[in-house]
C-alpha cells in the first residue's frame, strides 16, 4: 500500500475523534469537575450558616447583657451565659471550618467576644442592677460599643461570605452552561456521524461478508498473520495444500509453526519479508515440499496496514501448472540457488569474517604475550579460516554467479575459469568482441550455466588441457563455441543429464545447443537471439582479449 492510500485515511478517523470521543471526553471532565465545584459550594454554605448562626447568637448575646443591666432579670443572666457558651463553640467551628485567609477575621471575632463576655463578667454582673450610680453611664456607653463592634464584625462577616458564595453559585452556573451548550452541539454531530457511520457501514459490512465468503471459496490459498507473527487466518485451500490444520495452527506462531511443520519453511521466508522490511511479493516461484512430494507454487504476499501501521501480512499461493514437455522451471532453481548463496554469505560468511578479525585482534594485541607454539597454533587457525572463505566464495559462486550481477557474464567466467585451471589443470581462453554483450542479467546467468557445465564435462570426460571459448555476435544473434582439445572419437556422443540440461537451459532462453566432435575435439555451440538494447562501449568492441 502507497504512502498515498495511508494518507487518505487519517481524515475519517479524526472525523469520529471530533464527533464521538470529544462529547465523551467532555463527559468524563463534566462529571469530574462538576461533583468539585458541588462540595465548594457546600463547603460555602456551611461556612454561611455558621456565620449567619454567629450573628444570630451575638444578637441574642448582647440583648441578653442589655435586659440584665437594666432589668437584673435572672433569666436574661442564664441566657447570657447559655449563648455566650454558643457563640464561642459557632466561632471555633468557623476558624476551622474556613479558609487560611479569612482565619484572621474569625480570630478577631473570637478576641471580640471574649472581651464582651469578660467585661460582662468582671465589670456588669458583680455590681448587680445598676443604680443611678455615678459609674453607671460609663457602663452603659461601654457595653452598647462592645455590642456595637460584635454586630458590626459579624455582619461584616456574614456579608462577605455571602458575596462569595453568590460569585461562586455564579461561576459554576456559567461554566455548566457553557458545558451544556457545547454537549449539545457535540451531541449533535455525534449524532449525525452516528448515522454517517451506519449508512457507511452497511455497504462495508455487505462487502466484508462478499469477501470472506470469496476468500472462503477461493481456490487459492489464503493466510493471515498478525504484526506479532501469530497465524489468525486460513481458509480451506490453505489447510489442505499446505497440509495444515485451523486447530492447531491458528493462534500460533510462525516459530512455533515452524516445529510442527518443518515443510513449511520455505513459505514463511516471504511472510517475514514483509512483517520485517514490508516488502511485498508477486508472482515468486516457490518450490515446495509435502509429504515426500515436491510441488511448484506461485506466491503472492503484501504487508497490510492499519492507521499507517504495519498490522500484519497477507499470503495467497496457488499451485503452478506443471511443466510441459518435460521442461524444468530452471527460473525457479536459480532463484533457489540465488537465495542459498546469499544465506551462506549471511551466515557462514558473516561468522567465519568474525574469527579471522577476532584472530587478528589477539595476535596483533596479545602476541608477543602469547607462548610460541601457541601463536603457532593461532596463525594456522587463522590460515585454515582464510582458506575456508575463499573456499565458501568458490562454493557460492558454484552456487550462485554473484559477479554477473556486478561485473557482467565474460568477467564473471573469467574469474571462474581461473579457479578451473587451478583445479583441473586445463587452460581456459575466452575469446570476444565486446566486453558488454546485449544480454539481461537473467540470461546470462543461464549462459554462464551452460559454459559452466559444458567446462564440468571436459574435466569429468576428457583429457583436454586446453579449452577455448569464442562469443561471435553476429547480427541480432549470439553464438558461443565451447571447443577442447581432448581428441576426436568415432562414436556419436551419448547424451547424459549435464547436455540434458544444457539443452534445456538454451531452450528455455529461446537459444538453441548443438555439439558433436570437431577440429580435435568436442565442441559445444551455443546459439541465442540478443536483445535490443545493452549495447557495449566503442573500446570493448574493438577488444579481443583471452584469459588464463
Amino acid at each position: 500500500m502507497t504512502s498515498v492510500n495511508q494518507n487518505r485515511t487519517w481524515w475519517p478517523w479524526a472525523l469520529w475523534f471530533i464527533m464521538i470521543l470529544l462529547p465523551v471526553l467532555l463527559l468524563l471532565y463534566t462529571g469530574y469537575t462538576l461533583p468539585r465545584q458541588l462540595s465548594r459550594i457546600e463547603v460555602e454554605l456551611q461556612r454561611q450558616i455558621k456565620y449567619q448562626e454567629i450573628a444570630s447568637n451575638i444578637y441574642h448575646l448582647t440583648g441578653a447583657g442589655q435586659d440584665y443591666i437594666f432589668y437584673g432579670d435572672a433569666q436574661a443572666l442564664n441566657d447570657f451565659r447559655h449563648y455566650s457558651v454558643e457563640t464561642a463553640k459557632r466561632e471555633l467551628q468557623l476558624y476551622n471550618l474556613v479558609e487560611q485567609s479569612r482565619k484572621q477575621d474569625v480570630a478577631e471575632l473570637m478576641a471580640l467576644t471574649r472581651a464582651y463576655t469578660s467585661f460582662m463578667e468582671n465589670e456588669v454582673i458583680p455590681r448587680g442592677v445598676l443604680g443611678r450610680d455615678t459609674g453607671r453611664e460609663l457602663l452603659l456607653w461601654q457595653h452598647r460599643d462592645l455590642s456595637r463592634q460584635l454586630a458590626y464584625r459579624a455582619a461584616a462577616l456574614a456579608g462577605d461570605g455571602g458575596q462569595k458564595n453568590k460569585d461562586l453559585l455564579e461561576r459554576t452556573m456559567a461554566s455548566l452552561h457553557k458545558e451544556s451548550l457545547l454537549m449539545f452541539f457535540l451531541s449533535l454531530l455525534s449524532l449525525g456521524a452516528v448515522l454517517w457511520a451506519s449508512a457507511a457501514a452497511r455497504p462495508l459490512a455487505a462487502r466484508y461478508s462478499c469477501l470472506q465468503d470469496l476468500v472462503r471459496d477461493s481456490s487459492r490459498a489464503v493466510i493471515f498473520v498478525d504484526r506479532k507473527e501469530k497465524l489468525q487466518y486460513l481458509n480451506p485451500a490453505a489447510e489442505k495444500l499446505f497440509n495444515l490444520s485451523r486447530e492447531t495452527a491458528v493462534g500460533k506462531t510462525l516459530g512455533d509453526i515452524l516445529i510442527l511443520y518443518p515443510h513449511w519453511q520455505k513459505v514463511v521466508q516471504p511472510i517475514y519479508q514483509a512483517l520485517l522490511q514490508e516488502e511485498k511479493t508477486a508472482d515468486c516461484p516457490l518450490s515446495y515440499n509435502r509429504e515426500g512430494s515436491r510441488l511448484l507454487l506461485t506466491v503472492d504476499c503484501a504487508p497490510v496496514y492499519l492507521f499507517g501501521k504495519t498490522a500484519g501480512a497477507v499470503l495467497t499461493a496457488r499451485q503452478a501448472p506443471e511443466p510441459k514437455d518435460g521442461t524444468i522451471l530452471l527460473d525457479t532453481i536459480e532463484r533457489e540457488r540465488k537465495h542459498l548463496s546469499i544465506e551462506i554469505h549471511d551466515w557462514i560468511g558473516r561468522y567465519l569474517s568474525s574469527i579471522i578479525h577476532g584472530l587478528d585482534y589477539v595476535l596483533r594485541v596479545h602476541g608477543e604475550k602469547l607462548p610460541e607454539e601457541v601463536q603457532k597454533n593461532l596463525c594456522l587457525l587463522r590460515t585454515q579460516c582464510q582458506n575456508a572463505a575463499i573456499d565458501m566464495r568458490s562454493i557460492m559462486n558454484d552456487i550462485h554467479p554473484y559477479l554477473i550481477e556486478k561485473v557482467g557474464l565474460i568477467p564473471a567466467l573469467e574469474t571462474y575459469s581461473t579457479n578451473f585451471e587451478r583445479l583441473h589443470n586445463c587452460r581456459v581462453y575466452i575469446f570476444y568482441h565486446q566486453r558488454s554483450l546485449r544480454l539481461g542479467r537473467d540470461r546470462e546467468i543461464f549462459i554462464y550455466r551452460i559454459i559452466q557445465e559444458a567446462l564440468t564435462n571436459v574435466a569429468r570426460h576428457s583429457a583436454a588441457t586446453e579449452v577455448d571459448i569464442y562469443f561471435n555476435e553476429t547480427g541480432d544473434t549470439l553464438q558461443i563455441e565451447i571447443l577442447d582439445n581432448g581428441g576426436m572419437r568415432e562414436e556419436k556422443p551419448v547424451p547424459g543429464k549435464g547436455l540434458w540440461g544444457m539443452k534445456e537451459r538454451a531452450r528455455f532462453i529461446g537459444g538453441d545447443l548443438a555439439y558433436g566432435f570437431r577440429d580435435g575435439g568436442f565442441c559445444v555451440t551455443l546459439t541465442v537471439p540478443l536483445t535490443d538494447g545493452g549495447k557495449g562501449s566503442e573500446e570493448d568492441r574493438d577488444h579481443a582479449g583471452g584469459g588464463s
